[in-house]
């Protein structure tokens, strides 16, 4: 009976914790470039898996908590540094010694015309240098599919550079659209890409999907509380009866 009540718990906070990524989906179902995580669950049961980490238990647990790189929409803005990627690839971007990886193209330039995120933030090119567009305020900026960039119809030397990564896995969310590569990860410039001048990437939230799995999640929570709340009840029942003499 114990190991009914340990197993329903197990279910009731892995669920909680379900919620708690569906509540995260939903509070970015706005933000720019955002990609949504997915948790996947596993079940503890028989074989020498259980005995070892299960202490004879049956119970579920959270598996996997991953990123999903689906593409988003694309929205149009007009602005020019505005760049949404159509396909696959990362915009590469730097602060001080810290790298990161994004979908959310939304770029300024500064004073010295370096290509920024409005946090201040370095759009990086090929060779990992630091976009600049020397001369390039308040003039006519093209970008076309290519990342090839024109200044007042006037072709230049510089490019946006997409970024691919050995394993996708090894990106870790740290916030505001943006990923770090875990150790053992990779990247490289890409060869053909797609990028889409005056227009942003939304995030790839699906409000209806989301709010559907959050009822389907809170349900599976109120059972596994009644389930705990019965196995209570028949403790409570057989307590009692082990005191008549």
């Amino acid at each position: 009976m114990v190991s009914g009540k340990y197993s329903a718990l197990s279910g009731a906070l892995a669920r909680e914790q379900a919620m708690g990524n569906i509540a995260a989906n939903l509070a970015n179902v706005s933000t720019t470039g955002f990609k949504k995580n997915r948790i996947s669950f596993e079940s503890v049961l028989n074989d020498a898996k259980q005995v070892t980490d299960a202490g004879g238990i049956n119970y579920s647990r959270i598996r996997k908590i991953g990123t999903d790189f689906d593409q988003g929409g694309v929205r149009e803005t007009g602005r020019e540094l505005d760049l949404a990627i159509a396909g696959e690839g990362f915009f590469k971007i730097r602060k001080g010694d810290d790298t990161f990886y994004t979908r959310a193209g939304h770029f300024m330039l500064d004073e010295n015309g370096m290509v920024k995120t409005e946090d201040g933030f370095n759009l990086l090119a090929g060779g990992n240098q630091p976009l600049q567009l020397q001369d390039a305020a308040g003039k006519i900026i093209s970008i076309d599919d290519n990342g090839n960039i024109a200044v007042n119809g006037v072709a230049t030397d510089n490019q946006v550079q997409l970024y691919s990564v050995n394993d996708e896995n090894l990106l870790k969310q740290v916030g505001n659209s943006l990923f770090q590569l875990e150790q053992g990860g990779t990247d490289q410039g890409l060869e053909n890409f797609r990028v889409v001048q005056g227009s942003l990437e939304t995030s790839n939230v699906n409000m209806m999907e989301e709010m559907a799995l959050m009822i389907n999640t809170q349900r599976k929570f109120e059972a596994d509380l009644k389930i705990m709340e019965s196995y209570s009840t028949l403790g409570d029942k057989q307590d009692e009866l082990g005191s008549i003499s």
